[in-house]
């Protein structure tokens, strides 16, 4: 379809629909309710990746890898169903951005002196920037699987009453569990980071 037979009235792109396939790679099919789900935020989906990386195209594709995760994640874990839509979005959005990352990661060779002599970069602190991120990094490897699901929640801004009821918990409690999770995962991190520093 050419880009003139996408655009709606007033020049307004029309989105294309979406379709999903109906079983995953093991032959399994896909939980009805995760389709519907799917099929109701896709054009959220399709004007965010399209706003993200310049490419609605990407986003069927993206959106079926969801699908299929959160239906494999449905059977494991069927409390998901409590608020699946908020789910999906938090692990598109998850996915959305490690694209993000993956299209903007810098790629080079060398020391970093020779990255600075040979590329000029002009913010002085540049190397601070690369280490904050591969910090940043470590840090959220060592969050376990609940915490990093209410970081995506906070990323999207939703209220730790949203995510209380999402978890079968209350608000206080969500948000008590949450930096609790935070505080022990940075402690793992500075122990290592320490240990290092001493060899």
């Amino acid at each position: 379809m050419s880009d003139a037979q996408q655009q709606g009235p007033r020049g307004a792109r029309r989105i294309p629909p979406l379709w999903i396939r109906a079983e995953d790679r093991r032959g399994a099919p896909i939980d009805p309710r995760v389709v519907k789900a799917a099929q109701r935020h896709w054009s959220w989906a399709y004007r965010y990746v399209e706003s993200e990386l310049q490419d609605g195209a990407e986003a069927a594709e993206f959106l079926e890898q969801v699908a299929l995760e959160v239906s494999a994640r449905l059977q494991v874990s069927p409390e998901v169903s409590h608020n699946l839509d908020g789910y999906l979005i938090t692990a598109f959005h998850h996915r959305v951005r490690s694209q993000v990352l993956k299209d903007n990661r810098l790629a080079y060779e060398g020391l970093l002196k020779e990255l600075d002599e040979n590329h000029q970069l002009r913010a002085p602190d540049w190397a601070a920037v690369l280490e904050t991120e591969l910090a940043m990094k470590s840090l959220l490897s060592r969050l376990p699987h609940e915490i990093t699901h209410m970081l995506h929640y906070r990323m999207l801004e939703l209220s730790w009453k949203v995510i209380g009821k999402s978890m079968g918990i209350s608000a206080k409690r969500a948000k008590s569990r949450f930096y609790y999770g935070m505080q022990k995962a940075h402690h793992l991190f500075t122990n290592g980071q320490t240990k290092r520093a001493g060899q």
